[in-house]
């Protein structure tokens, strides 16, 4: 039978709970630290010059590798605390690449499935740079083309959303765990069956809290240094103190989702193994 939801999340509040002081130096400098570079630096990109816009993207992607990096890292002390910090950090290391090259892959069959849209807007002669900026094109054509790109993104949103639910939700865990190659994908519609319904629940749910819960941070946080330190511009005190407020959040928030995923990804194993073994 496999593991009901509240009891994978008693399992994660039990993990981070138990490994705190392994936890800590991964959090922070991990996910905590990188988050709060990346949110006062975004504001920068596209007031810095072409040169300046490189050097930030470059930037941003050292920061979004190590925070990958040190999502991998607490995936596998979630798996085995007992072993510690230093074997999960050998272990991210090791899988960092392969789990990238998944990424990657996953990256392109969504970029396919979105080709329609720009194709289809295209051939019906839609100005993309006026569409995109804001401008209404004209004409039967142009309105059947829009009409088709929204509801043909509409739907491949909920397909998206029904496909991570099936095939990617565990798919780190399987690549550190498991060490597939492409198979990680079947593996993870094997292993989602019958609790699809379940994890997309959870997803909303957890999309829903977490991003109410920065929204608020950045607002009262950002409200308070604002009236008490004041300040104009992308990037000023107060801008970086409620940055480093909304990453507190979001840190706290990334890191159960990484637990939680890991201890499902268990939950889910062992019940299958128990019925291919029964069977």
């Amino acid at each position: 039978m496999i593991a009901t939801m509240s009891t994978v999340w008693d399992r994660t509040a039990e993990f981070l709970s138990d490994n705190l002081a392994a936890l800590t130096p991964l959090v922070l400098l991990g996910i905590f630290v990188p988050l709060t570079l990346l949110g006062s630096l975004m504001p920068l990109m596209g007031a810095s010059g072409q040169a300046g816009d490189i050097t930030l993207g470059l930037l941003v992607l050292a920061l979004s590798l190590v925070t990958s990096w040190a999502s991998l890292a607490i995936t596998a002390l979630a798996f085995d605390p007992a072993a510690g910090r230093a074997p999960a950090v050998q272990t991210a290391n090791r899988r960092l690449l392969p789990v990238l090259g998944i990424g990657l892959v996953t990256l392109l069959i969504v970029l396919i499935l979105m080709a329609p849209v720009p194709i289809a807007l295209a051939m019906s002669g839609v100005d993309l740079e006026a569409l995109a900026a804001g401008k209404s094109p004209a004409g039967d054509t142009a309105n059947g083309a829009l009409a088709f790109s929204a509801l043909y993104a509409v739907s491949l949103a909920l397909v998206l959303f029904w496909g991570y639910a099936r095939f990617l939700v565990l798919v780190t865990p399987i690549m550190i765990m498991e060490r597939r190659g492409l198979g990680v994908y079947a593996r993870s519609f094997v292993l989602t069956r019958r609790i699809a319904w379940k994890v997309m629940g959870v997803l909303v749910l957890y999309a829903g809290v977490s991003w109410v819960a920065s929204a608020a941070a950045k607002l009262v946080f950002g409200t308070v240094f604002s009236l008490l330190i004041g300040g104009e511009g992308p990037l000023t005190l107060t801008t970086v103190l409620t940055q480093i407020a909304a990453a507190g959040v979001s840190t706290i928030f990334s890191v159960l989702a990484v637990a939680f995923i890991a201890k499902l990804y268990l939950a889910v194993r062992d019940a299958r193994e128990a019925i291919v073994e029964a069977s």
